[in-house]
């Protein structure tokens, strides 16, 4: 793999699903290196971190931004550090996938057998 710089690297809209050995599954969305994505999907990344961008998810009927609203979350950046080995899959999305903050859809998120919507 060549060396280059990741501030260079193509970004990708992911959704993850995390499982945190206490509640089960989280799932978060966000953007993620490709070169981030590739090596997790080649298991290179062992005992390490993968940083999530804009992260945000879905709470009931409401979206849940970091660094977004009137509560302690607009103190984050919006950036988010998963470890890659919780990591049980992910999801590549469309390169429009960040929520309109005036209206945001939560149209696209549909249950999958075994977890609820979230």
């Amino acid at each position: 793999m060549k060396n280059k710089s990741k501030s260079n690297d193509k970004k990708v809209w992911v959704e993850v699903e995390v499982n945190k050995y206490t509640d089960g599954i989280t799932v978060f969305r966000g953007q993620m290196l490709k070169s981030d994505l590739d090596a997790w999907s080649r298991g290179e990344l062992v005992e390490s971190a993968i940083k999530l961008e804009k992260t945000y998810w879905f709470l009931e009927d409401t979206v849940c931004m970091l660094g977004k609203g009137e509560d302690s979350a607009r103190h984050y950046t919006g950036d988010t550090y998963l470890r890659a080995d919780t990591i049980m899959l992910i999801f590549v999305l469309k390169d429009d996938s960040f929520p309109n903050q005036l209206s945001p859809s939560i149209d696209n998120i549909f249950p999958f057998p075994g977890r609820t919507k979230q």
